[in-house]
């Protein structure tokens, strides 16, 4: 079989076919601002039976401030002050009902009065509604045809309510733009998640913010599967930035409630730094600027980190480039020869302060150039689309918590959202339950954890309530 992994970066389009496990096709297409016309030219120069993709686009839309306004709909039950999680959305409005922590629905909504401001999208979360999603449904279908999109909170597995808050309004803000990117493509198989998993386009719009620090993510899996080894430090040198990540045991290291764009989320994601040293960033007579700009020495008008490095003899940027223009572009700040050093000696001492005392692998375009400036490491084979290698070998992976509540006689899994049913008033001891949830779940965890608790009504036991958490965790697999 031949799979496609494809990844966005700031710059370039990177896009590989595996087949028997071997690179067999690559292609690297320019972005030029773009992405989607990018994205399909890659994908048309390519042919495989299956397609994986990791995108920048949903951090690109919110770093241009491009992401959709978003209207906030609360129904916190009593108790909870709703004030400071109304500031994560555009707008924001508290509807009265309420769901109690073991699930059951102790008043209705009234949906009737629910407003949505026009042009927005809406992310509609009720306190435990992880537990039973009914006020949530009944108030995604009253707004869905006013909104430009709908996220409910009850599609996040896990975190308390202002993290699902917050985690569904960054998601309502992408959810567009992730939708319009995959329709685009004409049909992917894969979306690559935060953590470095393999999930579906249907799994992919659920929660969009899983998406984010995918490019990261599928870095390290890709430096796992040409190198053999698991446990490194990945600097993977983009454009904008040089994103560090680290391996352990094959995998990204992630955080389980990450913080992704000054939200408090409840995803898991890799655990990026980001270090404004890439090679796009341009510099002045006095150092780097921190702002951003296509090399001179490939059309661009400013003088950037590459060009610095064309000067001082790292890279070759013939045939596609013209090594004069990075002279001619670092004049306009000084001495070229003077300005490239000192440009290049701050980019060095950054990085080292970093990266010593590291097993450090280097990706991207310009790793090898790097590698050399740094003198640390060594340089990852095919560095130059590891990314996209990374989402050609990511494994399918899977996080989900179900919910037994055994007085009622049913249960249901998050974030799908499927019902089934239960034995009445059983009480089912902790092996019992992780096997119930991961038939209704539909897959075999990695790990799983388990929080239950007897009903007592009247002095008499009626029944459990259970929650099970289940992860399927990522790793690579050759196609």
């Amino acid at each position: 079989m031949r799979v496609l992994g494809l990844d966005t970066g700031s710059t370039h389009v990177d896009a590989v076919v595996l087949e028997e496990g071997e690179v067999v096709d690559r292609v690297k297409v320019p972005r030029d601002g773009g992405l989607v016309k990018p994205t399909k030219k890659a994908l048309r120069r390519l042919e495989a039976d299956e397609r994986r993709v990791s995108t920048t686009l949903p951090i690109n839309a919110l770093v241009r401030g491009r992401g959709d306004p978003v209207h906030l709909i609360l129904i916190p039950g009593p108790g909870l002050d709703p004030d400071p999680l109304a500031g994560f959305a555009d707008s924001a409005e508290v509807v009265d009902g309420y769901v109690d922590h073991k699930g059951d629905v102790v008043r209705d909504v009234e949906v009737g009065s629910v407003s949505v401001p026009e042009g927005h999208a809406v992310a509609v979360v009720s306190k435990f509604s992880q537990r039973n999603s009914r006020l949530e449904r009944r108030l995604v279908k009253a707004v869905r045809e006013r909104a430009r999109e709908v996220v409910p909170g009850h599609h996040v597995p896990r975190g308390g309510f202002p993290r699902r808050v917050a985690t569904a309004v960054l998601s309502a803000r992408v959810k567009r733009a992730t939708r319009e990117f995959l329709r685009a493509l004409g049909g992917v198989d894969g979306v690559l998640r935060g953590d470095g998993g393999l999930q579906t386009p249907r799994e992919a719009l659920r929660v969009p913010v899983n998406v984010l620090h995918s490019g990261p993510a599928a870095g390290v899996l890709g430096a796992v599967y040409l190198t053999g080894r698991e446990e490194f430090l990945l600097a993977d040198v983009g454009g904008s930035t040089v994103d560090l990540v680290r391996a352990r045991d094959g995998v990204p290291v992630t955080e389980s409630r990450a913080t992704l764009f000054g939200y408090p989320t409840a995803v898991r994601s890799a655990r990026v730094r980001s270090l404004p040293l890439g090679g796009n960033t341009v510099v002045s007579g006095d150092g780097l600027t921190g702002e951003t700009s296509l090399p001179a020495c490939y059309g661009g008008s400013r003088p950037t980190v590459t060009d610095a490095l064309v000067v001082a003899g790292y890279h070759d940027p013939e045939p596609e480039g013209d090594p004069r223009e990075s002279r001619r572009a670092l004049r306009s700040v000084g001495n070229p020869a003077r300005v490239a050093e000192r440009v290049l000696e701050e980019v060095r001492e950054r990085l080292r302060s970093r990266l010593e005392g590291e097993r450090v692998l280097w990706a991207g375009g310009l790793a090898e150039e790097y590698r050399e400036l740094v003198g640390l490491g060594k340089v990852v084979p095919y560095h130059s689309v590891c990314n996209a290698v990374g989402c050609a070998v990511a494994r399918r992976a899977r996080e989900a918590v179900v919910y037994v509540h055994t007085e009622r006689g049913y249960g249901h899994v998050v974030p799908a959202g499927e019902r089934f049913e239960v034995e009445r008033g059983r009480i089912y001891d902790e092996e019992e339950l992780v096997e119930l949830a991961s038939e209704a779940a539909g897959f075999e965890p990695d790990e799983a954890s388990v929080r239950s608790f007897e009903i007592v009504r009247g002095g008499v036991r009626v029944g459990q309530w259970a929650e099970v958490w289940l992860y399927e965790r990522p790793g690579v697999e050759a196609p």
